[in-house]
């Protein structure tokens, strides 16, 4: 796994690893602590899709 934050710094003390499944709303990814080696599921939103149907629910 070697997956990152944009500016290259792993993700609150997790390294990012591949795509389990794609949704309407974003990603699921796995992801390893590094200190421990304890593996997570990580939903990654996409912001633009969720303020699309905010704005679509006001109007």
């Amino acid at each position: 796994m070697d997956g990152a934050g944009r500016d290259g710094n792993p993700l609150g003390g997790y390294r990012i690893g591949k795509t389990l499944g794609i949704g309407s709303f974003g990603k699921v990814k796995i992801a390893e602590h590094i200190l421990t080696g304890h593996k997570v599921a990580i939903k990654i939103l996409n912001r633009r899709k969720i303020k699309s149907m905010e704005m679509e629910e006001k109007g």
